[in-house]
C-alpha cells in the first residue's frame, strides 16, 4: 500500500514515515502542498496522509484542488483544529477522516487501515472468503474458527489479495503494492502463495497465466 505523506515538520514527517514503513506501507513524502500535490496527482496513491497547516497550499486548497481535479484517493487529514464545526468543515471538503494532534501512532495506524477498508467497501475489519477469515485491524487470520500463524511477508500478500478480493493481481503488483518491504528470496509471490495455499487450502487463492492471483 502506498501512503502520500504530506507534512511540513520534518521530525515528525521523518518519523511518520518509518513508522509506517515498518508496518509495510510505501510512503511517498512531501514537505509541502504544492509538491504533495503533484504527487497525487501524478503517482499511483492508496492513501493521501495531509496536514492541514501547510506552507505554499494550505490543507483546504489542497484538499479542493485534489477533488476538482477529479482525484477519489482516500484523504486522512490531521489537524490541530478540535472545533466540531472546523471538523464538519474538513469532511464536506472531501477529506474521509481527520485525527487531531497530539495522536498516538496506533490510532493513527487503525484510522489508516478504516479508511483503506471503506475505499475498498469492506464494512467491517472481519472479512471472510471461503472459510477463511482475515481481521484487517489485529492482522490475525483464522480458518475454520483457529487462528493460522502467517509470516509478516504471507500476511501482506494475503491482506492485499483480501482487499482486492474478486479481481486478479498481476505478479508485478503484488511486488511493488504488498511485498515491497518483504523482497527477500523467500518471499517471492509464487512461494507465498504456495504457503498460503498450504497453510489455509489450495482453493482460497486462484490464478490464472498472464492475470495473476485472485481470492473471492
Amino acid at each position: 500500500m502506498r501512503i502520500l505523506l504530506v507534512e511540513d515538520d520534518r521530525e515528525l514527517a521523518g518519523s511518520l514515515k518509518s513508522l509506517l514503513e515498518e508496518e509495510g506501507f510505501r510512503v511517498r513524502l512531501a514537505l509541502d502542498g504544492k509538491r504533495g500535490l503533484d504527487l497525487a496527482l501524478t503517482e499511483d496513491i492508496d492513501l493521501i496522509l495531509l496536514d492541514y497547516l501547510l506552507p505554499s497550499m494550505s490543507g483546504e486548497e489542497f484538499l479542493k484542488k485534489l477533488r476538482e481535479e477529479g482525484s477519489k484517493t482516500p484523504v486522512l487529514v490531521v489537524t490541530v483544529m478540535s472545533d466540531v464545526r472546523d471538523k464538519v468543515k474538513l469532511l464536506s471538503l472531501g477529506a474521509d477522516d481527520y485525527i487531531t494532534k497530539p495522536f498516538n501512532f496506533q490510532e493513527l495506524l487503525a484510522r489508516i487501515r478504516a479508511v483503506l477498508r471503506r475505499y475498498r467497501g469492506l464494512e467491517s475489519s472481519m472479512v471472510e472468503i471461503e472459510g477463511v477469515v482475515v481481521n484487517l485491524s489485529s492482522r490475525e487470520v483464522f480458518v475454520e474458527g483457529k487462528e493460522v500463524k502467517l509470516t509478516a511477508g504471507e500476511y501482506a500478500l494475503l491482506e492485499y489479495l483480501f482487499m482486492n478480493r474478486g479481481r486478479f493481481v498481476s505478479r508485478e503488483e503484488l511486488l511493488e503494492r504488498a511485498l515491497h518491504s518483504y523482497d527477500s528470496l523467500g518471499n517471492t509471490v509464487e512461494v507465498l502463495v504456495h504457503r498460503l495455499r498450504k497453510k489455509l487450502g489450495r482453493d482460497i487463492i486462484k490464478s490464472r497465466r498472464g492475470f495473476g492471483y485472485r481470492v473471492g
